[in-house]
């Protein structure tokens, strides 16, 4: 009798993985419903099924029903309270509905559960971008940069918080600690001669372009050489003081 209650339970889950299994296959042919009917069936036959339920809050959340989203995000913390994964996507879904102050508790939560994912830091310091807390995004940076130190891209980002703080000068020494790792790291070497132009050193942001033209040319892939500034700061520059600070 008891074999066949384990035999069971088991036959239950294996049919439940199937149910997944094709809503996974629906969503990527971008059949949506299908997929959803799928997932319902699965958690149907397992109501504590965690990898249905995120998917199911994931396709919610990509069709704009984010209310609906986060209702399955916190069915599966109700299961798991250290699901780092749900945290992380019920941070997201409140992004999505430019509630960046939830999301950065959430993924605060995340964090705690996966101090090495640097993902999630990178995360949480955009949602703190979006709040204009500079300051707390660059912690995220500076914190990522103990684990990863030869990071281009984390000098990169450091000097974009300072940047958008309005201190240029140590904006521009991440900015250089970022090209002396990576010398062809093209995104930076615009954004050293916006800052360059910032300081008033007009000579040596005009380098900067001619190198970036240059880059352009040898590019099999070419980037734009002039792309739209004021998308690399979330402050507006215009009209600002020179600063050295």
């Amino acid at each position: 009798m008891v074999e066949n209650k384990t035999n069971n339970g088991a036959s239950v889950q294996f049919d439940a993985a199937d149910k997944l299994k094709s809503a996974i296959s629906f969503k990527n042919s971008g059949k949506f419903e299908s997929a959803l009917m799928s997932i319902d069936e699965a958690i149907k036959l397992q109501e504590n099924y965690v990898d249905a339920w995120l998917m199911k809050g994931v396709i919610l959340g990509q069709w704009g029903r984010c209310s609906e989203s986060l209702k399955c995000y916190d069915k599966i913390l109700e299961i798991d309270p250290r699901c780092a994964n749900a945290w992380h996507l019920k941070a997201a879904t409140f992004s999505l509905q430019n509630r960046y102050d939830q999301a950065v508790e959430c993924e605060i939560k995340a964090i705690e559960l996966e101090p090495d994912n640097m993902d999630l830091y990178l995360r949480l310091a955009a949602f703190y971008q979006k709040l204009k807390k500079f300051d707390d995004a660059q912690k995220c940076y500076e914190e990522l940069l103990k684990q990863k130190p030869n990071n281009p891209q984390i000098h990169y980002l450091i000097g974009i918080a300072h940047g958008n703080k309005g201190d240029y000068q140590k904006a521009l020494e991440s900015i250089d600690q970022a090209l002396g790792l990576k010398a062809d790291f093209t995104e930076a070497l615009i954004v050293k001669g916006v800052l360059l132009a910032k300081l008033g050193r007009s000579e040596e942001a005009k380098l900067c372009a001619e190198k970036v033209l240059e880059m352009k040319n040898e590019s099999e892939k070419p980037k734009p050489a002039q792309p739209n500034l004021p998308n690399y700061f979330q402050k507006d520059f215009s009209g600002t003081q020179n600063s050295t600070k």
